[in-house]
């Protein structure tokens, strides 16, 4: 009973728009368990975005995975350095993207969502003839292009200030940005997670804020369960929800899963293996609480985190289901060679009672099921 008061108290709190600091975050998960903290969280969904779980039918394309990065999270890339030397790289020329794009239209998307490794050889032009092939052979779907830190690497090899290579990209046709590439922000931890190569937390959130006046928006994500803790989820969480509080341009919350197979983090033994389920709950749950009235879209990345956990996280604090991810291959990459169908989707939201309806990349409904 004790518990049932206490959670009608932080409802409240967080109904009335109460912004959680770290140190409140810490204090819900050490007060209620799993189970509370979802219904804490599937109330709260209610109350600020209804019975509705949407989702994009959404078409990948990964156009080079040759990577200066090389990240120990990721299983994808290749090293650009050894380009020439082995034939596990690629990059697609603008007529594998063509047939790239006769493939997709099979599923009739309502955006097609473009990323790749961080490669110096290709220059800006090579972005911009992609996405102007693109959206002359699917206009009808939304361009959704690049991690941050792909822009900014972009900007940097190609000799650009980060203003400029935006600019450049929207005039081609990118019309929303992923989110990608957040990882965690704490700085010790963010160097167990990636390289020099990619930018710090403090210059992801830096050149968000910049992509975001100039008019475009897109998501915004966070990799866990590989050598983060709990402070370090909520910190990442507040960073991202008070620079939501002052540009506004940022469509939806998506924790990724980590997922640790054929990753150098695990073959170095810094990891043994991915998050519990009883974690994916409880982060998708405290997400809706930290992100509160700012970031009304928490969404259920079920690529990452497998379909039966992602349901169950659409009944405590998820309201979207991410997209339809064809031909993924960052995550395939990992050994997670899950498949998916509009059908299927609208079914895992069915069943749980919530109403399932189709998406564009900006929230807006395309029909119900």
């Amino acid at each position: 009973m004790i518990n049932s008061y206490a959670q009608d108290y932080w409802i409240d709190l967080l109904k009335a728009g109460h912004k959680l600091n770290r140190q409140e975050g810490a204090e819900l998960l050490e007060q209620f368990n799993m189970q509370e903290l979802m219904s804490m969280a599937d109330n709260l969904t209610d109350y600020q975005v209804g019975n509705t779980v949407t989702f994009a039918v959404s078409y990948n394309i990964n156009y080079s995975n040759y990577c200066a990065a090389s990240c120990p999270i990721c299983a994808f890339y290749v090293p650009a350095k050894i380009k020439g030397k082995t034939d596990k790289g690629y990059e697609l020329s603008i007529e594998d993207i063509k047939r790239e794009l006769e493939k997709a239209r099979r599923y009739n998307p309502t955006e097609i969502h473009i990323v790749g490794g961080f490669n110096p050889y290709l220059p800006m032009e090579y972005y911009e003839d992609v996405f102007r092939t693109v959206k002359k052979y699917m206009p009808e779907a939304t361009l959704k292009a690049l991690t941050i830190p792909e822009i900014d690497f972009i900007a940097r090899t190609t000799g650009n200030s980060l203003r400029e290579t935006v600019t450049r990209f929207h005039n081609a046709g990118m019309e929303a940005h992923t989110g990608g590439g957040a990882e965690i922000f704490d700085s010790e931890i963010r160097k167990i997670m990636s390289t020099s190569e990619k930018i710090s937390g403090e210059k992801w959130l830096e050149d968000a804020k910049i992509i975001h006046e100039m008019g475009i928006k897109g998501n915004s994500t966070m990799t866990y369960g590989s050598v983060e803790n709990w402070s370090h989820i909520i910190d990442h969480m507040v960073r991202l929800r008070d620079l939501q509080a002052t540009t506004g341009g940022f469509l939806s919350f998506i924790p990724l899963k980590f997922s640790p197979e054929n990753t150098p983090l695990l073959k170095m033994g810094k990891v043994t293996g991915p998050a519990s389920g009883e974690k994916d709950l409880k982060v998708i749950a405290l997400a809706r609480m930290i992100m509160g009235k700012w970031m009304r879209n928490i969404s259920v990345y079920w690529v990452s985190m497998g379909k039966g956990i992602g349901q169950m996280a659409l009944t405590g604090g998820g309201n979207d289901l991410v997209g339809t991810a064809i031909s993924e291959k960052i995550f395939g990459a990992t050994n997670r060679h899950e498949m998916t169908t509009v059908e299927e989707l609208g079914r895992l939201v069915s069943e749980i009672g919530k109403i399932p309806a189709k998406r564009d990349t900006f929230y807006n409904l395309k029909g119900y099921f």
